[in-house]
């Protein structure tokens, strides 16, 4: 008896994932030219990207360290103090600490604190010389209008897109803030996404939660579970609400909110300092 061997025909094609017969319109033209044994359809690229993306940025980066102190710096963007004079951001913390000892610098690189009319000219230099930081501030001056710059969203999206291109988690942040609320520019969920993800896999908890409530108004709210509890474990209060919220309606299990609990208790500690609490007290 001759075996009957299956053929795809010459309008179909299997992903070497699935093993699934599918047409051409499942895939990318990257992925139909590619052979079987690596071929893949958009279905399972997507499954591929949301597993990386589920496991990158469990953990803040370096970056997101106050660079005197070394603590995570506090989510609360209230309470921190970015310094024109160097682009870095300092935690209130350590800017009261100084005080307390007489400086009247910049507490990072000890440069005399500039007044507001010096400003605009050290961050365009900054701008010039390439630095992602300097370029997503100056998108934001633009952005808000301020800082004596006329509002031009147009400029600050070409300033967050190459502050982005650099690696600036910040301005895939408000590149995808921009996307998805649409109100002065066109509205693209499709790339908010991914402006989002970009920021998250860097351990960004606004964009990691942002994530999780387009997931959980599209109706994937076991998507949305897990980017709110890797949000909460990093400390990001909001998405601890909304895995209450879950819980309450029973799409999330009493040990979930548990654990995100303890997550975000113990990531709130660790940014928790002395330091930081006079100032906060200070206001």
């Amino acid at each position: 008896m001759i075996p009957a061997f299956k053929f795809a025909s010459a309008s179909t094609r299997t992903c070497g994932a699935c093993e699934h017969e599918l047409p051409e319109g499942a895939y990318s033209r990257e992925q139909w030219a590619r052979r079987q044994s690596i071929r893949r359809c958009d279905e399972c690229v997507a499954a591929g990207n949301q597993l990386v993306l589920m496991k990158k940025g469990r953990s803040r980066s370096e970056e997101d360290d106050c660079p005197i102190c070394s603590l995570p710096l506090p989510l609360d963007r209230k309470q921190s103090t970015f310094m024109t004079c160097c682009t870095t951001l300092v935690c209130n913390g350590c800017i009261v600490a100084a005080e307390k000892r007489g400086m009247d610098l910049c507490p990072f690189c000890r440069a005399p604190k500039p007044k507001m009319s010096q400003t605009v000219s050290m961050i365009e230099k900054r701008v010039d010389a390439g630095d992602p930081v300097a370029i997503c501030y100056r998108g934001s001056q633009y952005a808000d209008g301020s800082h004596g710059l006329q509002k031009d969203v147009a400029r600050a999206v070409e300033l967050y897109e190459r502050a982005a291109e650099l690696g600036s988690k910040d301005a895939h942040l408000k590149l995808g803030g921009l996307y998805l609320r649409g109100k002065d520019v066109e509205q693209d969920e499709a790339k908010a996404i991914r402006h989002f993800e970009a920021a998250a896999v860097k351990g960004d908890t606004l964009a990691r939660c942002k994530l999780g409530n387009i997931e959980a108004n599209a109706g994937n709210y076991d998507i949305a579970l897990q980017h709110y509890m890797i949000a909460a474990k990093l400390g990001y209060h909001d998405s601890l609400h909304c895995i209450k919220a879950l819980f309450m309606v029973g799409l999330a299990t009493k040990s979930d909110y548990a654990e995100a609990l303890r997550g975000h208790q113990s990531a709130v500690e660790e940014m928790r300092s002395p330091d930081r609490e006079e100032a906060l007290a200070l206001g």
